[in-house]
């Protein structure tokens, strides 16, 4: 009986890693044409297996590189800058408006648009007989049903999932964590620049949602979208912790911002001056609807607990 028992065991042992070898070599077959509703309310039928894409936002190409798809990519604007490589792609020049002589020239067979400033350019290359989903994420799980969209349509669906169960566990970890303190003790948060006019994120962008899970207090919760706010405004919130995004356009020595936030007019008793709780990040990581939101909301709750 022991001899029965010992050999079913074994023959359990054999089997089970060529099961999982089969399990994990099989993928789902994407059928084609295959219609996607994109986040216009769109329709869109794609043919065949896109070959050619172009991409018209930094978000999109971002999320193409994640996905190993940048050997399909033959077009991005200028704005398109992460990762390194993006620069040996042909470009095809500004966001908006976009050069349609350009596109047409590349033959793309897929179009990736960014219909928050390309509405009007993106129904005339509909109207040519081009493929074009509009990808429009206003969240972090609009970015996770981005990166499966754009990985279902290039056939890739088991890649878009893998990725996306990747990304969400690393946001449950930080969940996990922050719901084991207390509110009373999360610190108020301020994401300002040194320009004189303070344009500040409120309910409704991404940062205000990756400051909220990674267990902070945003000043302007009680704002919406991206607002001015007066320096007495943030006077007067006594943030714990300020948060400086730069990037292309907002540049600088990082001790230069510092100093200069520091000496502002008014701020003086703010306790994040005070304490010099000054922070410089990187603004790609908060503000495109990309994988790499998840980076930067690590990267905010190390800042806030760490």
């Amino acid at each position: 009986m022991k001899i029965f028992k010992k050999s079913i065991l074994i023959f359990i042992f054999l089997l089970f890693p060529l099961n999982l070898f089969l399990l994990m070599g099989s993928s789902i077959t994407v059928n084609y044409p295959l219609t996607i509703i994109d986040d216009t309310g769109t329709a869109v039928t794609i043919p065949q297996e896109p070959q050619r894409i172009i991409s018209t936002a930094p978000s999109n190409t971002e999320i193409l590189f994640a996905l190993g798809l940048q050997k399909k990519i033959v077009g991005i604007t200028n704005y398109c800058n992460f990762p390194e490589e993006t620069k040996n792609i042909e470009k095809i020049g500004e966001m908006t408006p976009l050069n349609l002589e350009k596109i047409i020239s590349l033959y793309p067979d897929l179009i990736l648009a960014y219909p928050g400033l390309q509405l009007k350019e993106i129904q005339r290359l509909r109207e040519l007989g081009l493929s074009v989903i509009a990808l429009d994420p206003l969240t972090l799980e609009d970015t996770f049903k981005s990166v499966k969209m754009i990985a279902n349509i290039c056939g890739i669906s088991e890649k878009g999932s893998l990725l996306v169960d990747n990304l969400t566990q690393r946001v449950n970890i930080i969940k996990s964590k922050v719901l084991k303190i207390p509110i009373s003790v999360r610190p108020k948060i301020f994401v300002g620049s040194t320009f004189e006019t303070i344009f500040t994120p409120g309910a409704g962008t991404l940062f205000h949602e990756l400051i909220t899970l990674a267990g902070g207090e945003n000043i302007a919760a009680g704002l919406s979208f991206w607002k001015k706010v007066s320096p007495e405004f943030v006077a007067q919130a006594e943030p714990d912790i300020i948060i400086v995004p730069v990037g292309a356009m907002n540049q600088g020595e990082e001790s230069k911002i510092k100093r200069d936030l520091s000496q502002h007019p008014g701020w003086s008793n703010i306790p994040a001056i005070k304490n010099q709780k000054i922070f410089i990040v990187n603004e790609d990581l908060f503000y495109r609807a990309v994988p790499r939101l998840v980076d930067g909301l690590e990267l905010l709750y190390g800042i806030f607990y760490e």
